[in-house]
């Protein structure tokens, strides 16, 4: 033990940390960890799984995620309770410089097939957990053995270490200790938080419509740099602080260092009132429809890399002053995916944006070991192939393969390229999405490969086949089954209980390398996926997700159809969720089309209900699907009516059907006024009030509203 002591001073006067893997039976990890903790004499021990010491405390792995922001001494890692990867990377920031985090895992030759509790979470309907592949824990063993910085600990060799690796590692006297900050300010710990701190100040009292993209890899303060930011202004003067997140929790950090800065300030859920200033949460959907945006005198939006580009540019467009934070790597979202997206509507709306990046971590010091572990084990950074080697990639150069999970183990370059490209095309991904990945029973990935190097890929879940005597339960919502989630939805949401014994592929992700992308490579992909799911007799292939205009168009042109849009957003994208299909044979299509049918009839019915805040161009790419059933030939007295509204004085109102007829027959006609067709959507479809067409579109009233739509009638029609 003294031995442990001395590498841990040494990795201690760096301000690194320390990781131990201790593997064997877990009693016998379990004494070991303790004896750790308690010869250290740490401040404070955070105990993660089962604990045997009798009185001592311990959390599961899914309270992991309310220690975000602390900062812990020593935190053992149970893995006999299940090697929750959510929990590992979000709990891994919460450790020190100087700390210890201690992995507890089964024998070392056993761990890869141990039965892990954690393994009910791929356990998708019929599978057992004891069905579920160890690819995942063999590839994370793997990596622990190759690592240099690190020790591992067996019990069946434990008179000494295996690995002198780590004894190595500290005895670099090359590295000097880590140096005080050279800055002077109390509530900053570095000089990029600092500077982060005064940029975003700079942001509230400076030249309106210059927004501020701070970036970070976890654990570098920019949370922090908010909160210390929002209380600085709130002292100076500005009363009204709008704060944005995923969720609420996302967003903890930034109210706790604005309440630690605010003395007397009284803190509720989502709100800090401190004098008659107020520091506010508002969930993304909320801001979409939100009539009080004049009242936000700064928006805060944090982990912006996990809200979808659509709704961040709403947000630029309504904010003057507006700051965008936005996690590089991590379980949070993926800041590459932020960047490239986002970038470009920056440099259209505010052309002046700035953009800081934090790299000095806060609670650790640079080139951490620990650190570097974790983003290799959670795939952190993974990013996909240099655009240099495949700007040549074209569809008849690609070959089309399908990924085995034992593969993806062996050819690390291969599992960057194809995790990389997932991550960066979804703005919420996770380190459960990686094991997922390699250990979900019923999922399968393709991808196209351009000379060895991803250039497009897939993630699919092979759904249904249920059988019959559940098929009335989950239509009357009595029962539901884990995963499964277009056959279900089908039943349950849609009305169809035979849908549950068809079989066919959901698509979870489809990625195309953004150098590459609107080049066909994404549907040449899905028509690929086709041919197989048709030799294997499969019924369809289908999708849900959160429906944008761009998304709709792509789904609508390689075929897909949709069958259901959910009522309501989801709170953390603003989006509404939507289902599309292809049937794949005769048995299948009758379905699919009775499916078709209620949608068609339904929709237009709800725009002005459940769909009224749908987005004009989505509402646009969905009529294309249901214009076929509905009724659009103009006679005279509808054109009549249409010259008497716009070229006179008749009312709206009474001219209402044939502007209604008007736009529905040109609503798919690409070359009408788009801008045209959207106001039309708004008023007629939608049956938006006059003061919203009029905010909408910069006018100042009724009057005004009216004769734009007046000229947006003699646009179409003329």
């Amino acid at each position: 033990m003294l031995q442990v002591e001395s590498i841990l001073k040494k990795a201690a006067d760096r301000h690194h940390r320390s990781f131990i893997v201790l593997s064997g039976s877990q009693v016998w990890a379990q004494n070991h960890a303790e004896g750790l903790s308690e010869k250290t004499l740490w401040q404070e021990t955070l105990w993660v799984g089962e604990r045997f010491k009798e009185g001592e405390p311990f959390i599961s792995a899914t309270k992991a995620v309310g220690w975000l922001g602390r900062e812990i001494d020593c935190i053992v890692f149970n893995a006999f309770s299940g090697f929750d990867v959510d929990a590992f990377g979000q709990i891994s920031g919460a450790l020190k410089g100087g700390g210890l985090f201690v992995l507890l895992v089964p024998e070392w030759t056993d761990w890869p097939d141990y039965c892990d509790p954690d393994h009910k979470r791929l356990a998708v309907y019929p599978f057992q957990t004891e069905h579920i592949s160890g690819f995942y824990l063999k590839r994370l063993a793997e990596l622990i053995e190759q690592d240099t910085s690190l020790s591992l600990l067996r019990e069946n060799k434990e008179a000494s270490w295996q690995q002198d690796n780590f004894r190595s590692y500290v005895s670099d006297t090359n590295i000097e200790p880590v140096q005080a900050p050279s800055f002077s300010d109390s509530a900053c710990r570095t000089s990029d938080q600092f500077l982060a701190v005064e940029s975003i100040l700079r942001v509230a009292k400076g030249h309106r419509r210059r927004p501020l993209v701070l970036t970070a890899d976890r654990g570098r303060g920019k949370s922090a740099a908010l909160g210390i930011a929002a209380a600085r202004l709130m002292q100076s003067g500005l009363s009204r602080i709008w704060v944005t997140a995923p969720s609420l929790a996302s967003a903890e950090v930034v109210f706790k260092t604005a309440e630690t800065l605010l003395e007397g300030c009284e803190t509720h859920r989502g709100s800090l009132l401190w004098e008659d200033k107020i520091l506010e949460f508002k969930a993304p959907d909320e801001l979409l429809h939100s009539d009080c945006h004049a009242d936000c005198e700064l928006m805060l939006v944090d982990e912006a890399a996990a809200i979808p580009v659509p709704l961040l540019t709403h947000l630029l467009k309504k904010q003057a002053r507006i700051v965008f934070s936005s996690t590089r790597h991590g379980y949070e979202g993926t800041g590459r995916g932020f960047a490239i997206k986002f970038k470009s509507t920056l440099c259209e709306l505010t052309p002046k944006w700035k953009g800081l990046h934090l790299k000095q971590p806060i609670r650790w010091a640079e080139n951490d070991p620990f650190e570097s572990f974790v983003f290799k084990a959670l795939m952190l950074n993974a990013v996909p192939a240099p655009e240099e080697t495949i700007q040549a990639a074209a569809i008849q150069h690609c070959l089309f393969e399908r990924i085995k999970p034992a593969q993806l183990i062996q050819d690390e370059p291969l599992l960057s390229d194809l995790f990389g490209l997932l991550v960066l095309a979804h703005y919420r991904t996770r380190p459960l999405d990686l094991r997922h990945l390699l250990d979900g029973p019923n999922i399968e990935t393709y991808c196209l490969r351009y000379q060895g190097r991803v250039v497009a890929t897939a993630l699919l879940a092979l759904e249904g086949g249920i059988e019959d005597s559940l098929h009335e339960a989950i239509w009357l919502g009595q029962r539901r089954v884990r995963g499964h989630l277009i056959p279900q939805s089908l039943s349950n949401h849609c009305g169809f209980p035979e849908a549950s014994g068809f079989s066919g592929l959901r698509v979870i992700r489809i990625a195309v390398h953004p150098s590459l992308q609107r080049a066909g490579l994404g549907s040449h992909l899905l028509n690929c996926i086709e041919e197989v799911a048709r030799l294997r007799k499969l019924d369809y292939l289908g999708s849900s997700f959160g429906a944008t205009s761009e998304l709709a168009a792509f789904w609508g042109q390689s075929g897909y159809i949709p069958v259901r849009i959910g009522i309501t957003r989801e709170a953390a994208s603003g989006c509404y969720s939507m289902m599309v299909l292809k049937s794949l044979n005769k048995d299948f299509h009758g379905l699919t089309q009775e499916m078709v049918d209620r949608f068609n009839s339904g929709f237009l019915m709800q725009l002005s209900g459940a769909f009224r805040e749908m987005d004009s161009d989505l509402v646009r790419e969905l009529l294309r699907f249901t214009h076929s059933n509905v009724e659009t030939v103009l006679d005279q007295r509808d054109i009549m009516d249409l010259n008497s509204f716009a070229c006179s004085d008749r009312l709206f109102e009474s001219c209402l059907p044939a502007v209604r007829s008007l736009l529905l027959s040109k609503v798919t006609d690409d070359s009408a006024p788009h801008k045209a067709i959207n106001g039309l959507i708004a008023k007629v479809l939608q049956g938006h009030d006059w003061s919203e067409i009029a905010r909408a579109n910069g006018l100042t009233g009724r009057k005004q509203a009216i004769q734009w739509l007046k000229q947006c009638v003699q646009s179409i029609v003329y």
